[in-house]
């Protein structure tokens, strides 16, 4: 059965509320139970509690490490690391826990969190960038030469693990592949998917390969696609205007709307708008504020799982940290409200030796078309005084990506029956039977740089 998540936005009844705040998940499921049988519930009621009865067992597959699991894990990746300094991190919003039946717990991404968010953390560790001044060498480049272009040969892999697979049933697959964007031309795009993969458009928001199987023994699904990205450099402060991806799909009313529960415009966030905007009416000059506050004011922070947080801009404007996505859905929802129209895009960093999953934005004016803007790389560069690679951000993007997704909580063209295990996104691959969905935790994704070539 699918969820309405767009119910989010509704409080939870008294009790209900206190016993999820209380971690008391026992007695939360029955006080589902009983309002759910109760004739005179609201269908938008029935669909709110429906969805919190998921999320109970969502929280309870993530929040697993106790204190002092939490702190070994630390120690183990971060030189001298203590009890004391885990006691202060997580007095400063650091860390993320959950009560679980009277026990706080932490989620296994604890070590990696502190990691990302602090360079001086990160120094403790043995855990080198994959490229050192990569980065740093595209901006030159493309700075001088206005231009760049850089094709790639992926293979995506997600197998399911021994534990979670049951011999004799049919499986369902959703791989992320490339889909057609501003920046990766559709005519460039390829993809080589097994006989029996049903290869969505690729025009689709959210571009996967298909495949349903019977399977007997435990083999992988596995997707190859090539595709070409392609860069213009521009300072939207000192250039002409013109329009930089002139292919760019048009502005649309989705640009400007709320797309609840996440893109919601809030009391408080239409509040923090009108105090970011200020007296300024231009649409580059609003993005760019917009920009600022969430590169200065919102601390990077890896997150749990998305469908454990319930409101996702206002998540990171109340608590002021949040991962690549959480800071570019604050930062599309700032821009909505002041009247410029912003998007999404996500999918793979494609490195030479690693991926990784990554997220960011685009908005527009009538100057320069439609811009991009990465607000997380963009607030680790102000957070290491690269003003340069802060502002460059700001406008311009990186090739070293694979977008796949260019809408934020989208169907698939070939849609699941159960509920996905990211219902927003889709980076790691879906997976169901037809009796059951999966979690990520039941299957391992692996992404594999085959080719690299600098094009121009």
């Amino acid at each position: 059965m699918r969820l309405n998540f767009e119910s989010l936005v509704y409080d939870l009844p008294e009790d209900v509320l206190r016993a999820e705040l209380a971690g008391d998940f026992d007695r939360e499921r029955r006080l589902i139970e009983r309002r759910l049988a109760d004739a005179r519930l609201s269908d938008g009621m029935r669909d709110r509690l429906l969805v919190e009865r998921e999320l109970i067992d969502r929280r309870l597959r993530r929040y697993v490490l106790t204190r002092a699991e939490a702190i070994a894990a630390c120690q183990k990746r971060i030189r001298d690391f203590t009890e004391e300094e885990f006691d202060r991190l997580e007095d400063d919003g650091c860390m993320d826990s959950f009560y679980i039946n009277g026990e706080r717990k932490y989620l296994s991404s604890a070590a990696g969190t502190l990691i990302h968010m602090f360079p001086t953390i990160a120094a403790r560790t043995d855990e080198a960038e994959d490229e050192p001044g990569r980065l740093d060498a595209y901006i030159d480049e493309i700075t001088k030469n206005g231009e760049s272009a850089y094709r790639y040969r992926v293979r995506s892999e997600v197998r399911i693990k021994p534990a979670a697979f049951v011999p004799g049933e049919t499986y369902l697959a959703h791989l992320p592949i490339p889909a057609a964007c501003a920046q990766q031309p559709a005519g460039d795009i390829a993809v080589f998917a097994d006989a029996d993969g049903d290869v969505a458009p690729v025009t689709a928001f959210q571009r996967a390969v298909c495949y349903r199987r019977k399977m007997d023994e435990n083999r992988p699904f596995a997707v190859e696609y090539e595709f070409t990205s392609r860069l213009k450099y521009v300072n939207p402060f000192v250039d002409e205007p013109h329009i930089v991806y002139p292919d760019a799909l048009p502005v649309c009313a989705d640009d400007l709307a709320e797309q609840l529960p996440h893109i919601s415009f809030t009391p408080y966030l239409k509040r923090l708008a009108q105090e970011i905007a200020g007296d300024e009416t231009r649409p580059l000059y609003l993005a760019r504020r917009a920009y600022d506050y969430v590169t200065r004011s919102v601390r990077y922070s890896f997150m749990r799982s998305y469908i454990l947080i319930e409101r996702h801009a206002e998540f990171a404007a109340l608590n002021l940290k949040g991962d690549c996505g959480i800071q570019a859905i604050l930062f599309i929802t700032l821009c909505r409200l002041m009247g410029v129209p912003a998007r999404w895009q996500s999918g793979l960093t494609v490195e030479t030796k690693t991926t990784g999953n990554h997220d960011w934005a685009q908005f527009y004016t009538d100057e320069f078309g439609w811009l991009f803007a990465d607000p997380s790389y963009g607030g680790g560069a102000y957070r290491r005084g690269d003003e340069r690679r802060w502002n460059f951000y700001f406008g311009n993007l990186d090739p070293f990506r694979m977008i796949a997704n260019r809408r934020y909580q989208t169907e698939f063209d070939m849609p699941k029956a159960f509920e996905r295990f990211d219902p927003y996104d889709n980076q790691d691959g879906e997976i169901e039977t037809e009796t059951r969905g999966l979690d990520n935790t039941d299957y391992d994704t692996v992404n594999t740089t085959l080719a690299y070539q600098k094009l121009k």
